[in-house]
């Protein structure tokens, strides 16, 4: 009974993703860097960016990136950031310091506001399955990161998802809900399984780091997989500077994704 129970659950997910798929009906390109823009059944504009790695080979299963963009006037509300707004983010952030890892970065334009909205949750959930179902993506070395809101977003996916990541790297942003976190910082309370790779600056003058390096301690003293970077130069603003220390957690990935083509 219980492996009829396992076999129809299992089943109704891989129709409920194809389902999706069909719906976005995602296009598949080829290796290179694409802006793409996808029509929800419910009628959502979505716009994202999508790089495939040159040695991209649809008969291997390939790791991929999940990037969440940084802010954007009205990111309160329920309004959407300039069109493509997530490509200066990878440009500016992740694409010099991901290269070596040869993964699919995916990400996708905020269609509501910051990323804990219902919206933006419906929306990328489903984007997220089609590219799952378009392209071999091995879904056990999905990577979860952002920046600023995108932390903020991070931190909310990771550990609501915790399932669906082999790790989580929050960039410049709290542990807390970005909705209320200005009003009295909740940390999350979280049993966390996957492993964390946390980078934020004592000198950032936006986000104020206490709160994290709190939440770290407290991780550690929990015995957690956890690897805190603490940057000292840079400030909340000077992303563009941000390749280098960012490239210092791809040996990180690398381990994860080592420990789990191993086990």
């Amino acid at each position: 009974m219980k492996k009829i129970l396992i076999h129809f659950i299992c089943s109704f997910l891989v129709l409920t993703t194809s389902v999706l798929a069909q719906d976005l009906n995602i296009k598949r390109m080829e290796p290179g860097f694409h802006r793409m823009e996808v029509t929800h059944p419910d009628g959502t504009l979505q716009r994202y960016v999508i790089s495939i790695p040159e040695n991209y080979d649809s008969s291997t299963p390939t790791p991929m990136i999940l990037g969440l963009h940084y802010g954007f006037n009205g990111m309160r509300g329920d309004n959407r950031p300039e069109p493509y707004w997530t490509e200066g983010f990878f440009n500016k952030i992740y694409k010099q310091a991901f290269e070596p890892l040869n993964a699919i970065f995916l990400a996708a334009d905020s269609v509501s506001g910051n990323w804990q909205t219902p919206e933006n949750e419906k929306a990328l959930n489903a984007l997220w399955a089609a590219v799952n179902k378009t392209y071999n993506i091995d879904e056990r070395k999905t990577i979860v990161t952002g920046y600023s809101m995108g932390a903020f977003g991070t931190w909310h996916w990771a550990s609501k998802y915790q399932d669906r990541f082999a790790g989580a790297f929050p960039i410049a942003g709290m542990p807390a809900d970005m909705n209320t976190y200005r009003d009295g910082v909740k940390l999350l309370d979280t049993d966390w399984k996957i492993p964390l790779y946390i980078m934020h600056s004592h000198v950032d003058g936006l986000i104020d780091i206490e709160p994290t390096v709190e939440y770290v301690k407290m991780l550690k003293e929990q015995g957690k997989d956890v690897t805190f970077h603490e940057l000292f130069v840079l400030t909340h603003h000077q992303e563009n500077l941000l390749p280098e220390p960012v490239g210092h957690a791809v040996p990180w990935i690398k381990k994860i994704w080592a420990k789990i083509d191993a086990e």
